[in-house]
């Protein structure tokens, strides 16, 4: 199959949600061996996203239910629930270790272009990230770090390379906030970075295409939403910030 046939493959996968075939697509194009564009790079991200994503939310429910009363005093149910958050755990670490291989063997050496490069470590960030959320605390924080090292590349490319309003590298801060609030749990990192990324970003605005602000303004937006939930989870924990 060629790389035309594969990637109009992946499109219509992607509009019938059917993205396990996305997947499958994707890899194809991938192993082509020629550097993607902007449009594949999307796809590939979307296809991995949307199984992880998947792996995630099902870990969350497990892991809540394991914690609450549904369990408590039945020994048997407690057990089915752990075999099954062990199961989960499996899924998504044999799916993020596949993506990183490929980012870390293919995909972050052939990058070309600066977004290319930046999209790439901040997807290899994203999925160490993600190994860390569900990892044993011994190995936790290994992954964090690793996912740290990755974003941090990528915002070295980014800050020299990138428009404040570039969409990927607002992205990229989205994430690492994220990363330095639910991984790192440093309120003050997380806050700081998502409000240097949107004082960059927003005097640049008026000065974009309607196409270009509508790419810019949803991280953004997502930025100032996440500041204004964790600084509400601040006052109601009572959490303290970093000296």
């Amino acid at each position: 199959m060629s790389r035309e046939q594969s990637m109009h493959l992946a499109r219509l996968a992607d509009k019938a949600n059917r993205f396990g075939d996305m997947l499958e697509y994707m890899k194809a194009v991938v192993t082509s061996g020629i550097d993607l564009t902007s449009e594949e790079r999307n796809l590939f991200c979307a296809a991995y996203k949307m199984t992880v994503d998947s792996h995630r939310r099902s870990w969350k429910v497990i892991t809540s239910v394991e914690k609450s009363g549904e369990v408590t005093g039945h020994p048997i149910h407690l057990a089915l629930a752990r075999k099954c958050k062990a199961k989960i755990e499996k899924d998504l670490t044999q799916t993020c270790e596949e993506v990183l291989h490929t980012l870390e063997t293919q995909l972050i050496s052939g990058a070309i272009s600066h977004e290319a490069q930046v999209f790439f470590q901040k997807m290899a960030g994203d999925y160490y990230r993600y190994l860390a959320e569900v990892a044993a605390e011994d190995t936790a924080q290994g992954l964090a770090q690793s996912s740290l090292e990755a974003y941090t590349r990528a915002n070295a490319i980014s800050a020299i390379h990138l428009a404040p309003t570039n969409p990927i590298r607002l992205g990229l801060i989205l994430n690492l906030s994220v990363y330095y609030y639910e991984i790192a749990k440093s309120f003050s990192m997380a806050r700081d970075t998502a409000i240097q990324a949107i004082d960059s970003a927003i005097p640049l605005l008026e000065s974009l295409t309607e196409a270009e602000y509508s790419d810019a303004v949803l991280p953004i937006q997502i930025l100032q939403l996440n500041l204004a939930r964790w600084t509400f989870n601040m006052s109601v924990d009572g959490m303290e910030e970093e000296p």
